[in-house]
């Protein structure tokens, strides 16, 4: 087995698919450390974690997936060590702060920055994805984009700060990430049909075998994913397509934010779709499995917040036809047609008062997106064709069934996806190789970090001076010998706030060595540091300020 050439930033909360709010940005980083474990072919996993509960984490949870491999955790900070492995995997689109930190430790070579697209519509994933024109990314980074769609909004936003940059600065080399579209991906054995399911699933929610069942399986939600008004209303109308003696089934499927979301369901299908049957599944039995029982996937999404739509993919896998939206990521993974159909929509504008309210605070998020989706329609004349032609053709939805089974193996199943990730990470290794340095590199003196500078640096002009190789010192009166002065650090050290991070202090040896040589008279800060190596002298260099703060040594007054 290879070695990895790619680590995964990892903190639970990234990764927890049995949280109260589900997220699909929760079921996507599951979905991708599963994927990594059993496709990954390298001889063990790693993360990048903070703190040993995090790293703990990160190996049950590798187990519990089923790795065969050693999952190992490095923790934020030895950053360095992802030298020798390549790549670093982050959970969002943000790549900013560990460039800058990458930046810090001298080797921007050293390896490369992989994020991915969740949504893009939040102020912070915006903000994110602009810095990376201003942080030091370099052109061995990446945003993976899971659509096509996604790559557009991304690109927009990266074109409009670069105009800004232009003309405030008068910048002429605008440079960003490497922006592939790579897409999410799912476990096709896991979704495979299974007819003792199926037949399960009916029984239990009062289905017969000659009904239509379609299943809309989620977040329920009018504002955040999909407006339930163009589904109720289509399949209202479609009803009449269906078999002499057949019901059509709606399966509500997932999981509603609060009460509101819920009463807006019932009282839409109630207006709406009076005499249509629904059958309300809600979590945590939704599982896997409740695919089973439909013969039909529907998701009219309408929102800005979904950018891939993963359920959709999922029901690819279980070979169930799809009637989704011509919307963001379903116009690359639902062939209109073949595996199911695209239904138009139209998004009005112009929403400048949206924007302006989101960033100042006036409006939240959910208001924000639930205001953009409120002026996107989804074409219901459509959607009911979609629906009838669908209900009322047993023959096109097996041959549909089918093309959808094959596609979700051929192009989402993880095996297939994680390929394209390693593809990616070798095209980025091979750009690190070729690199001549890293952009705009750092003169000499200069900040690596302009804005987290070193404070002694930034506030210099803050103090009457500043401790540096050649001020002289001595030890403070009344302390004859080292020992006598260790004595007094180590006791103030021992006082509650005498030594408030005294995890930046060197060891008492140090300390001592550095004491020992004033017992023979005033020595300069540089002499006493001197037989350090350089990694502990810098830090034993400042300890002397403590060492003056506390009165156990002075500046030597001649």
């Amino acid at each position: 087995m290879p070695a990895p050439c790619a680590a995964l930033l990892y903190a639970p909360d990234g990764y927890d698919t049995s949280r109260p709010k589900l997220m699909g940005r929760h079921a996507a980083g599951e979905g991708f450390l599963a994927g990594l474990v059993r496709h990954s072919g390298f001889d063990r996993l790693v993360a990048l974690t903070r703190g040993d509960a995090d790293a703990e984490a990160f190996r049950r949870h590798a187990a519990a997936l089923g790795a065969r491999v050693p999952a190992e955790a490095i923790d934020e900070a030895d950053l360095q060590r992802l030298g020798g492995i390549g790549c670093l995997l982050l959970p969002g689109p943000g790549l900013g702060p560990f460039a800058w930190r990458r930046r810090r430790l001298g080797g921007a070579a050293a390896f490369s920055l992989v994020g991915v697209t969740h949504t893009v519509a939040s102020a912070g994933a915006m903000d994110s994805i602009a810095e990376a024109l201003t942080a030091p990314v370099e052109p061995w980074d990446a945003i993976v984009c899971t659509s096509t769609a996604v790559r557009a909004a991304v690109t927009r936003l990266l074109e409009a700060e670069g105009a800004w940059l232009r003309r405030r600065l008068g910048a002429t080399r605008i440079e960003g990430p490497a922006l592939p579209v790579i897409p999410l991906g799912v476990d096709a054995a896991a979704l495979a049909p299974d007819p003792a399911v199926r037949a399960e699933w009916r029984a239990r929610l009062g289905i017969s075998e000659g009904d239509v069942a379609v299943l809309h399986h989620g977040r329920l939600s009018f504002h955040a994913k999909a407006h339930p008004l163009p589904m109720l209303l289509g399949l209202a109308r479609a009803c009449a397509a269906a078999p002499g003696g057949a019901k059509v089934v709606l399966i509500l499927s997932g999981w509603f934010a609060d009460g509101t979301q819920r009463r807006a369901f019932a009282e839409q299908a109630r207006a709406l779709a009076p005499d249509l049957v629904i059958r309300l599944v809600e979590r945590p039995e939704t599982g896997t499995t409740i695919r089973a029982a439909a013969d039909i996937f529907t998701l009219l999404s309408d929102n800005v917040q979904e950018s891939f739509g993963l359920a959709p993919v999922e029901a690819l896998a279980a070979g169930l036809p799809v009637v989704g939206t011509d919307w963001d990521g379903l116009k690359d993974t639902v062939e209109h047609g073949i595996t199911g159909f695209r239904v138009p929509t139209l998004l009005a504008g112009p929403m400048p008062d949206l924007a302006e309210r989101h960033e100042s605070g006036q409006d939240s998020y959910d208001a924000f997106i639930g205001g953009v989706a409120q002026f996107t329609a989804v074409d219901v004349a459509a959607a009911t064709q979609a629906f009838a032609a669908l209900i009322g053709d047993a023959a096109l939805r097996a041959r549909m069934s089918r093309a959808a089974r094959a596609a979700a193996l051929r192009r989402f199943d993880w095996e297939a996806v994680i390929g394209l990730h390693r593809g990616l990470w070798a095209d980025l290794a091979a750009l690190r190789r070729d690199a001549r340095g890293e952009r705009a590199a750092p003169l000499r003196g200069e900040e690596r970090v302009p804005r987290r500078p070193d404070p002694s640096v930034l506030f210099a002009d803050y103090p009457t001076g500043r401790l540096t190789p050649e001020t002289r010192l001595v030890l403070a009166p009344g302390l004859g010998d080292a020992e006598a002065a260790l004595g007094r650090a180590m006791a103030v050290a021992a006082l509650t706030g005498g030594a408030p991070r005294r995890d930046l202090l060197p060891g008492a040896e140090t300390l001592r060595a550095m004491l020992e040589q004033l017992e023979s008279g005033p020595a300069s800060a540089a002499l006493l540091t001197v037989a350090l190596p350089p990694a502990r002298a810098w830090r034993a260099h400042r300890a002397l300020g403590w060492l003056l703060k506390i009165d156990v040594v002075r500046v030597s007054a001649g």
